[in-house]
This record gives structure tokens, sequence and C-alpha cells, in this order.
């Protein structure tokens, strides 16, 4: 039989609603699915079934039957598909779905299952139903069997395929479908019940309530756990962002710890009665104070006995006004077990309860040592730049008036040669006047406005030259032995230092070799040749190997420890008292070793004395051979050839002094007291060398004027002169100029680097050495254009 035809049959084989007959006496009715029970009335018979009678139909459009099996709607499986029918759902918390191709059967169903609360959602097909299960979701789906199209089989089906309808409760109605078949068939399909019309309305009200109050308990329950869940998730979140907040508070403290323990600070909570009871001190009181803080709260008068006995009532009369003032800062000396003294900075402030009533007293403690130190050391240095700078001025000045007074002696010496007495006279004012600029020159290394000049320097006579000065520095409770090298050794060799800072190191070695020794001593001092086959390295210094000449200075004092003895040559450091030391002769030393490219070796004992052993560079044969000058009057070799010769001096009667020498050596000599006269006179004559003094106030110095000369005339050669011994530093050629002065370098550049190798002749000088300086400056400067070729 085609399919067709037996959905034809099963048409005819449906039950219809049809009335029931009319009954003389009406009996009491309860509502049937289907049909109605009658209770007989008293006297009655048996009960009998009938239908119920015909309601009136909804106005709905039947489904028209469709041939063969209904398709699936489009995007039913996907959950996609939408439909135009979308019913107003009630405010029920619940739906219950009622599939059926009979409207009668649908009214009948929904007017017994009304009174549940329920929204009641109505379909007369498959089709229909998935529609509306795509909308939302039920607590039970009633299902007719047979239906024209898509059968209830099928549609069950297709439920149970989609994920999010699978879970909802089937329950199968039918009027034919009644062996075992079709009723296996049903519960395959995913149904929970097979019920058969027509249906005790009681039974199927009890059935779907009983599915209901399941779907109202089980949302319930899922309501409870979502809730449930949400207060973890809460709890959750607010127990993270409490680890959070914990593991910052953690960290900051840590930071915070980690940070106060590494600052000279001491906090502290102290009571407000006298004395000042510490009640709490920070774990960092050891490393500030010296002394656990359970030192200072077990001892009330620990604290106080420290105190210096300076600063005791001036700082306990501070603290006492706290009560008024509500807080104070001072500033004091204490003293710990270890004896070493602390500047202290301590800030404290009163800490008040809700009414207002002081209760304790909460500070902190600064370590203020070094601060203070430094600037003391600084307050020192600017004393000392100050007092250079005055001394240098001084001698500067100084070296002036001796230059008149020495030259007009040279002047005057030669005339009294039939005078024997008044000779003898002139040449006793002479030697006087040059130990004045010996001590001139010692104040300027002092001020340290001279340069490092290098000569060669026999270092074992510039020791016993300096023997008696020392011998009065050290007082007659040192004894001093000075040892030169055997009379069989190999000569001791020159080296190559600045004579005056060689003998202000070795006087700064006395010296604190003397204070090393305050209850006397021995001091020895040798000289000896060294030669280093590697190089060596000390105290950040390093030499090549090659040969040097060792001045050892050693003593029988007090020693250095190992602690200090690394930072001996430390500026500023020094082990001596307050005001007794400024920590900055062995940098001085230390500086100057390593300038002249020297090297520095200590050994110190403590209880047994201390050496120092100064390695200084061996001159090279070229020093060794220069000329060296006679002081005592000029060579006949080193006089002028009519030269002209420009003397520049802002001082008459220097300038005039420089003129009278510079004539009697066979120059022709202009004059001009500063740097415009000079160069006016360089532009209307000739002139073969520039002669002036450095420091001229106003206008131009000395440099600048020879900077100026050399640029209107080339051929010019130029003689530095000044009181500052070795004058002001030259100015340096600029970087990536050529020394080459043929090269076509930048002007400036090349005068810079002319300039540099002029000869600065310190004041005051001896004919001798004016005319040397006078002779190498006209023969050995190389001008940067011939002199005929300029005049020409």
């Amino acid at each position: 039989m085609t399919r067709r035809k037996l959905q034809t049959a099963r048409r005819g084989r449906r039950t219809p609603f049809v009335p029931p007959p009319a009954s003389p006496v009406p009996p009491v009715r309860r509502s049937t699915l289907l049909g109605t029970t009658s209770v007989p009335m008293p006297g009655e018979g048996a009960v009998r079934q009938t239908l119920l009678p015909a309601a009136p139909a909804p106005d709905v459009t039947p489904v028209p039957p469709s041939s063969g099996q209904a398709a699936v709607p489009a995007g039913w499986e996907s959950g996609t598909m939408t439909s135009d029918s979308n019913p107003q759902p009630d405010k029920a918390d619940v739906a219950i779905l009622i599939v059926d191709d009979d409207p009668r059967n649908l009214f009948a169903v929904r007017e017994t299952l009304e009174d549940l609360g329920a929204q009641l959602v109505l379909a007369r097909s498959g089709e229909e139903a998935l529609k509306h299960l795509l909308r939302q979701d039920f607590a039970l789906i009633l299902l007719d069997v047979h239906m024209p199209g898509m059968d209830g089989y099928e549609t069950a089906e297709l439920i149970r395929l989609r994920e999010k309808s699978r879970h909802i409760p089937i329950i199968f109605l039918t009027a034919i479908n009644k062996d075992e078949t079709h009723i296996f068939r049903g519960y395959t399909t995913g149904a929970v019940d097979y019920m058969f019309k027509p249906v005790d309305p009681l039974i199927l009200k009890c059935k779907v309530a009983v599915f209901v109050d399941l779907y109202r308990k089980t949302e319930e329950v899922k309501r409870e756990v979502e809730a449930k869940q949400r207060l973890l998730d809460e709890n959750e979140r607010v127990r993270r962002e409490m680890r959070q907040a914990e593991q910052a508070l953690r960290r900051s403290e840590e930071r915070q710890a980690l940070i106060l323990g590494q600052l000279p600070i001491v906090l502290y909570t102290a009571d407000l009665t006298p004395g000042i009871p510490f009640r709490y001190l920070s774990d960092t009181t050891e490393t500030v104070l010296g002394c656990p803080a359970s030192r200072f709260i077990e001892d009330p008068q620990f604290w106080e006995s420290g105190l210096h006995p300076d600063d005791r009532n001036r700082v306990l009369r501070q603290l006492e006004s706290v009560h008024e003032t509500g807080l104070t800062m001072v500033e004091y000396r204490w003293r710990g077990p270890d004896g070493g003294e602390r500047h202290l900075l301590d800030q404290a402030v009163v800490v008040r309860d809700e009414d207002g009533v002081p209760t304790e007293l909460f500070g902190t403690i600064m370590d203020v040592t070094e601060t203070r130190q430094a600037q003391q050391q600084l307050a020192h240095a600017q004393k000392m730049e100050m007092v250079g700078r005055l001394t240098g001025g001084i001698a500067h000045d100084f070296n002036n008036m001796l230059m008149v007074v020495i030259g007009s002696l040279e002047r005057l010496v030669p005339g009294l040669a039939d005078d024997p007495k008044a000779a003898r006279r002139a040449e006793m004012a002479l030697q006087a006047a040059l130990r004045c600029s010996d001590m001139t020159r010692r104040l300027l290394t002092f001020a340290r406005r001279q340069q490092l000049h290098p000569e060669p320097v026999d270092l074992g006579a510039l020791v016993a030259g300096m023997g008696e000065l020392m011998e009065r520095t050290l007082g007659g409770a040192v004894a001093i032995a000075i040892e030169a090298p055997p009379a069989d050794a190999e000569p001791l060799w020159i080296a190559s230092v600045d004579r005056s800072q060689a003998e202000s190191a070795l006087l700064n070695l006395v010296i604190n070799a003397r204070d090393a020794m305050p209850g006397g001593g021995a001091l020895r001092i040798r000289t000896a040749n060294t030669r280093f086959e590697e190089p060596q390295t000390a105290h950040g210094m390093s030499v090549p190997a090659g040969d040097y000449i060792l001045l050892s200075v050693s003593d029988s004092g007090c020693g250095m420890p190992p602690d200090v003895l690394e930072r001996a040559f430390e500026p500023f450091f020094t082990t001596k008292e307050t005001g007794k030391g400024t920590g900055l002769g062995l940098a001085m030393i230390h500086g100057f070793v390593k300038q002249s490219g020297g090297l520095i070796g200590i050994d110190s004992t403590p209880g047994v004395g201390t050496t120092f052993r100064l390695y200084l560079p061996r001159a090279t044969m070229d020093a060794l051979q220069s000329p060296t000058p006679d002081e005592d009057g000029a060579d006949e070799a080193f006089a002028g050839r009519g030269e002209t010769v420009l003397v520049v001096d802002d001082d008459a009667d220097v300038r005039a002094v420089a003129v009278q020498a510079v004539t009697a050596l066979g120059y022709r000599v202009l004059e001009a007291d500063g740097a415009e006269a000079a160069l006016t006179l360089l532009d209307r004559q000739p002139v073969d060398l520039l002669f002036t003094d450095i420091v001229m106030p106003g206008g131009l110095n000395g440099r600048e004027l020879a900077l100026e000369g050399l640029r209107r005339h080339p051929s010019l050669r130029v003689l530095f002169a000044s009181g500052y011994a070795n004058g002001t530093s030259a100015p340096e050629p600029e970087a990536g100029a050529s020394a080459d002065t043929g090269s076509a370098a930048d002007p400036g550049a090349v005068l810079g680097a002319v300039l540099s190798r002029a000869e600065t002749l310190p004041k005051p000088y001896r004919d001798g050495v004016l005319a040397r300086a006078l002779r190498r400056a006209l023969d050995l400067q190389a001008p940067l254009a011939p002199a005929e070729a300029v005049r020409g």
C-alpha cells in the first residue's frame, strides 16, 4: 500500500469529536481529555465513557496534509530556523508545548491544563512545533503521533537531534497506533510516556503537573546553583583582590624595609616622661649607632650617657621644649660603645590621642657624619684655595720686586770691582735676594700655581740640599739619616722630574713621618737606582719596564692598618685630629708621581713603621747632554747680534731692569707698558722677538698679545716672563690641528701650537738665564714665515 493511501486510511479511522447523546438526568460531570467520565446519580448503574461535546473550534487554518514524509525544516538541526508566527509568551515561569493537528484536541488539552499556571503553547504540526522550539525552552512536549506531513515520531527524532531541545520530556498521545510496535518506536524516539486517547484528564493533568513541578524545581536548583556560583565567583574575586592587595602591601613593606635598611636612619618611638626613654627602635639601630636597639630600651640612660659633653645640655633643653612646640629638630654628637663619634640629626614630633592629649614621641635619627665631614673638608679646601690664591698673588708681586733688586745688584756688582768691601756687600745682598726668590718659589709650589716642568734632577743632591730644612722641620726628637749609594756602586742616575714638586713631595713625606712619631723616633731617607724588567702596577699607576730612581722615606712610627693603607691616597682622607691635617698631602704626591710617569709603593706595619717608595723616571741622554745654565753670568756665545727685542711689562721698574739687561746683552731694545702700545710698535717697525710679561692688568694679557702679534707678523718670535714661576697654562692646540706650521690648518690652532712651544722665563731671572732664553727663542723657534718675506 502506498504512503498516500495509508495516510487516507489513518484519517478514516481517526475517532472524531461528536456530541454526546442527551440524558434525561444530567449526571455530575468532570472534564476529561477526549471524553468525560459520568458519575451516576444514586441508583444509577455502571460508569459509561462519552466524548466531550464539540467545542467551538478556534479560528485557525488547518495544516494541509502533504504527500510523503515532510521535509526537515531548514536550519532546525543548527538552531538557526525562524518563523513568522511568534506567539506572545505568558508571564508563567514554565511553558508546555502541545502539538496536535486537530484544533479540538488542542482546545481540550488547553482547557484541562490551564489551571497549572504554565504557559501553554499550541502547535498544529511538527513543523510549527520545531519553530516554537527554536524560540524558547519547554518543560514538556505533548506530541500527537498521527499527524499529516511530519508525524510525531519524525518530529521527536528531530527534537532529539538538537542539543538544546534533546533534554525536553515528550509524551506521545495517540488514538490509533496502540500496538507494541508503535509503542516501542515511541520510546525509541525518546518519549518518556505513551498515552492512548481518550485520556483521562485527571491522569494527564497529574502527569503533566509532575513534569511541571520537576521543571520548576530544576530551574530553582539551577538558579540556586547559579547564585551559589556567582557568590563563589564573587568570593573568589574578593579573595583574589585581597591576595593581590596583601601581596602589594607585602612588596611595599619589603621595599620600604629595604630602603630604610640602606638609609642611615633610625625610626623610634619614646615616652614623653623626663629623659624620654625609648619604646621602640628600628632594625637599623646597630648599623647607624653601633649597638643593638635593646641596649637603648633596657637602659633608659644609655642614650643620654653617649651625648657629647658640649652638646648634652643644649640637646636635653631642646627635647624638653617639644611638649610646647609639638616638634623639634636637633643635631648633636654622640659617642657609641666602639668609641666612634657620630654626628646625628634627630627630628621628633609629638603624637596625640583622639582627645588631643600627648601620648608619645615619634622621630627619626639620621647619621650625618659624612655630610658634616664633607662640609668641613670643603670649607677647608676653600680656605686652602683662598690662601693659595693670596699666597700666589703675594709671591707674584714679590718676584717682581725681587726682579728689580736682583737685576739692579747684577748691574751694580761689576762696577764695584775696585771696592772689595762694597762688592762683598752687594754680593751678600744679591745672595739674600736669591734666597728670597727660592722662598717665593716654594710659596708658589704650595699654592699650586706652578706647572709641572720636568728637568734633569740629581735626587741625591736634592735630598742633601734639603737636609737643613728637614732637620728644622723634624725637631730634636726625631733622628734623620740620609743614605746615598755606596762609593763603589754605580753613580746615582739623573731623574726627569719637576724639581720644586719633588722637593714638595719629599717635605710632605717628612712631615707625615714626624706626625707618625709624636714621641720621637728615627727617619731614614735613601736614594738608589732601580730597574724594572717588566711593567709594574700599583695604587692606580702603571709604568713600563725601564730605569727608575728610587726615593725612599722610612719612619719608625705607629704604622697604618690595612683599612687605612687602602685609603692613604684618597683626597681629604686623614687619620689626624680635626684641624691638624688636610688629607691632601699624599694625594698631591700621588698626582705628582703619576704625572711624572713614576710609581709609588708603601710598606706599613702597625706599631713598627711605614716606608714610602717613590720610583721616578730616569732622564734621557738628550736631557743629560743639554747645557746647564750658568746663573753667574752670560756666556759670550749667547750674546745678542743686533736683533730687535720688544720688552713689554706693566711694572715700570721691572721693565727698566729688563731693558737694561737685554741691552747689555747686545740687542736693540724697544719697550711698551701694555698690549696696546706693544701692538702699535709692532705695526710701525720690524721686531724679531717679543719679550712680554704674561700677567698684565686690563686689556690683553701676555699670551693674547702674542697671539695677536703672530697674526699680524708671522715671523715674530716669542719669549714669556712671569712672576708665577712657570706662568699660567699655555694654550693647547685644538683637536685635529696639525703641529706643522706650514700646513693649511686652522690659523688659530696653528698660532696656539706655536705658542705652546714658546719658553716661559720665571721671575726673578739672572742675566745668564735671560741670555740663553733669548738665544733659544731666536735660534730654535720656527717662525710662521721668514722675516725677509714679511718685510719685503
